[in-house]
């Protein structure tokens, strides 16, 4: 009988420690915003979206967020994988629900209600 207690104890060890873990790692990942920004051959519209989104992501998550910027001249392939049809474009992809943001990226207020920031 003592085996089934000390088994059933370590088992409920485990469950809690396996629980513990993965609140751990969803809080992480929640917490985390990822953003992807294309633009096309950094020019003045497209720097002028990178610079407003930096800043903003600097105020409101600093340390909470990775921004992949992606040439569409340098990597032509990605258009397709996200269904890039215009210049620039950010894409939230987590927190959910993924949102795309296109056009004029200078706007800080449709950014922090688009991101929900």
């Amino acid at each position: 009988m003592d085996n089934s207690i000390e088994d059933k104890d370590k088992a409920n060890d485990f469950l809690d420690n396996s629980q513990d873990t993965l609140d751990l790692f969803a809080d992480q990942k929640l917490d985390k915003y990822v953003l992807r920004l294309y633009i096309a051959n950094y020019n003045q519209k497209s720097l002028s979206a990178l610079e407003k989104i930096q800043k903003l992501c600097e105020e409101r998550l600093p340390g909470r967020y990775e921004l992949e910027v992606i040439d569409i001249y340098q990597q032509p392939e990605r258009l397709e994988e996200d269904q890039i049809f215009a210049i620039p474009t950010l894409i939230k992809e987590f927190p959910p629900p993924i949102k795309k943001l296109i056009g004029d990226l200078t706007d800080t207020e449709k950014l922090i209600i688009a991101l929900a920031l």
